[in-house]
């Protein structure tokens, strides 16, 4: 949440701190910015959570760079090991490299997880066959996500469960490519008209990511027995999307 007011003021540029209140003037002649930047119950000092160049983001070579190297330690060593700190002694730069480019590590880790999903979507894809039926397809792409998921570690399993909460609900890619699928059914007529797109697609993404945070937490839980009881679950919506 950022709470921002202008008022005018003829002072020099100073930052004040009362306990986990950061209060950043800047001047502009005589206009001043009283910026109040709340992020988890935290408040920021401005050029950490700004961290855009007049509002613009930097896209370069070393915004692809960082990028990568998130992805590289996120997925290998986890989310917890992805910190600001971190990427710039990797990539031996300023702190003001990377938020010139990204808001904070939240924006970032989201970034990996687009990256994961879309690893994990085109996979599922590639189980696709254009000669078989619909419902064949669709859970061909589903037990195809899933056994993808369990073949890499639990820190690509993290990423491709998270998820941003916007106006119009979650916001996953996983979960998107399957409301587009039903969407799809559909139109071709294989999916009955009243279904809930999103909703039924949002049902599948849970089960199928919530099993799978099974399956990655505990080596005593079966693969086989987590593929059955994600498919036990799928048929169930399928079934009332056929009907």
């Amino acid at each position: 949440m950022y709470i921002t007011d202008k008022i005018r003021l003829e002072r020099k540029s100073h930052v004040i701190h009362f306990g986990m209140i950061s209060m950043t003037f800047v001047s502009y002649k005589t206009s001043f910015l009283i910026s109040l930047v709340l992020i988890r119950g935290t408040i920021y000092k401005w050029g950490e959570d700004m961290a855009f160049s007049k509002g613009k983001r930097i896209e370069d070579e070393t915004s692809k760079r960082i990028v990568d190297l998130a992805v590289n330690i996120g997925c290998k060593e986890g989310a917890d090991s992805l910190t600001v700190t971190r990427l710039c002694r990797e990539l031996n730069c300023d702190r003001r490299v990377i938020y010139n480019r990204f808001r904070d590590v939240d924006e970032i880790n989201m970034i990996v997880a687009q990256r994961c999903s879309a690893e994990l979507v085109a996979k599922a894809k590639a189980a696709m066959d254009p000669q078989a039926s619909y419902y064949d397809n669709f859970i061909a792409f589903i037990v195809a996500s899933f056994a993808y998921i369990y073949e890499k570690n639990a820190y690509f399993q993290y990423y491709t469960a998270l998820y941003r909460i916007t106006e119009d609900g979650i916001r996953n890619e996983i979960l998107q490519n399957l409301a587009d699928m039903i969407e799809a059914g559909k139109a071709s007529g294989d999916v009955r008209e009243d279904t809930n797109s999103y909703h039924a697609a949002e049902n599948m993404w849970l089960i199928i990511t919530g099993i799978g945070s099974v399956l990655a937490s505990n080596a005593n839980y079966k693969y086989q027995d987590g593929l059955d009881a994600m498919l036990f679950g799928i048929k169930a919506i399928v079934s009332y999307m056929q009907s």
